[in-house]
């Protein structure tokens, strides 16, 4: 079905708020949100790539680093630093796969739209919200020797593969 007139309603803490308000990030996390938003889906269904299909609940949206970072102008490390802070935040779950990363949107409780209301069977109304940990690199850039978008690899490949080796408990 297609939406019209949609309109969010999204719970979130002061935490929260001051994360996707911080301005001296060179990607708007407000812009990144709004990304979230726009591609969760409205009523559960079955998405379908090349070679593997992903069955999508409403409130959950199906999106590789790749193309979250095409479409906020970055790199794919500071696009997989961003969602390890959405979800850090607990605004936002990720549950990676070997094709694909599944989102699940926690903030949003419900979408009114021309055809009604949809509910976010996801949204969580007490999130549990872990501090930021910034890398060496983040402080970095901070101070201006590195600019939010540019290449990371090692310290991210390193950060990335200990948060993986604790998701599976080793």
């Amino acid at each position: 079905m297609e939406y019209t007139n949609v309109r969010y309603s999204i719970t979130l803490n002061d935490a929260q708020i001051s994360y996707l308000a911080d301005e001296s990030q060179e990607i708007s996390r407000m812009k990144c949100l709004a990304t979230f938003l726009r591609m969760a889906v409205k009523e559960p269904r079955r998405e379908t790539r090349k070679n593997f299909s992903v069955f999508l609940y409403t409130g959950q949206f199906m999106a590789s680093k790749v193309e979250l970072a095409e479409a906020w102008g970055c790199d794919r490390k500071t696009a997989t630093r961003i969602i390890r802070e959405f979800n850090q935040m607990d605004i936002l779950s990720s549950e990676a796969s070997n094709r694909t990363t599944v989102h699940t949107l926690k903030c949003l409780s419900v979408w009114f739209t021309g055809q009604g209301t949809v509910k976010n069977r996801f949204f969580t109304i007490d999130p549990i919200v872990g501090p930021i940990v910034k890398s060496e690199r983040t402080a970095k850039g901070a101070s201006g020797t590195h600019n939010d978008c540019s290449s990371k690899k090692d310290e991210d490949d390193q950060a990335f593969a200990q948060e993986h080796a604790a998701a599976k408990g080793g």
